[in-house]
């Protein structure tokens, strides 16, 4: 005898691995350490930021290159101007439209009066609507006054069916932050001083803690703004916080001075968020 019910689909229930094969429910995956953005990488090119490359901070603790945050910027207000001509050429259009609206039916108003009838529209009896429903099912002659009839009644019919008017809401006129989607301006980035080392283990450049020098990948860092320096949070603890100081140049600090940056990704599902979902048709 073969083994008949070892054979995939021979079985009386449906296995797991049937399931993912067929292409159901939501699919699942994590993320890797290639996958994670380190410390001290550009938000957008995804680069180590280097000093030549004058690495910048938005309030949100996201790290962007001068170059590309800047470019981000400028092709926002593009995109904005853009939307904002669009968005006045349709109000223009919707005025002209409702003027010419209100000018065709003070026409036939005016036209009602001078011919000695009324604008109003008076109610037929039923034998005159009947008599009326009758002669227009006869007198459809014309070829244009058969598809006016069957664009009107026969919707579901593809090519007859009716359109919908694109309409455009108001747009946002602020530039956004690419990450958080906060509103962002020039003046709100703030530069970043970032001290690196090679890590002769790994053979890359790691971002260095100004004031113990230990590498920052996925630890909590601070941004201490009047100076540009950027430490650890346990270095804040110990040293920043009870005199409001910076440690490197003596500057006095506010609560408002000091941002907290982005973590680093690692690999680790218990540091940080490292699942992505992709949502199938489920089977019932």
């Amino acid at each position: 005898m073969s083994r008949h019910s070892k054979n995939s689909t021979a079985t009386h229930h449906f296995t797991y691995r049937e399931k993912q094969a067929a292409g159901h429910g939501t699919l699942k995956r994590r993320f890797g350490k290639d996958a994670q953005l380190a410390f001290g990488s550009c938000c957008l090119c995804l680069k180590p930021i280097l000093d030549k490359m004058e690495p910048l901070a938005s309030p949100c603790g996201f790290l962007f290159c001068k170059g590309c945050i800047y470019a981000n910027l400028l092709a926002q207000k593009k995109q904005i101007k853009l939307n904002v001509e669009a968005f006045k050429a349709q109000e223009e259009g919707r005025a002209a439209k409702d003027e010419a609206t209100k000018h065709e039916a003070e026409r036939t108003q005016l036209e009602a009066k001078m011919s000695g009838t009324t604008a109003v529209p008076f109610k037929k009896s039923a034998a005159e609507r009947a008599a009326l429903q009758i002669m227009s099912k006869v007198d459809l002659e014309t070829l244009e006054e058969k598809s006016h009839e069957l664009k009107r009644t026969s919707f579901w019919v593809p090519g007859f069916t009716p359109t919908a008017e694109v309409t455009m809401d108001k747009p946002d006129e602020l530039t956004r932050d690419p990450m958080s989607n906060k509103p962002l301006k020039l003046k709100h980035l703030m530069p970043v001083q970032l001290k690196r080392s090679e890590n002769e283990t790994k053979g890359e450049s790691v971002v260095l803690c100004a004031v113990s020098n230990k590498a920052i990948t996925h630890q909590m860092a601070v941004l201490l703004r009047p100076s540009g320096q950027v430490i650890m949070e346990s270095c804040l603890k110990e040293m920043v916080t009870p005199s409001m100081t910076c440690p490197i140049t003596g500057l006095k600090l506010r609560t408002k001075d000091i941002v907290h940056l982005q973590a680093g990704g690692t690999s680790y599902s218990a540091h940080s968020q490292v699942e992505a979902k992709k949502y199938r048709p489920s089977m019932t």
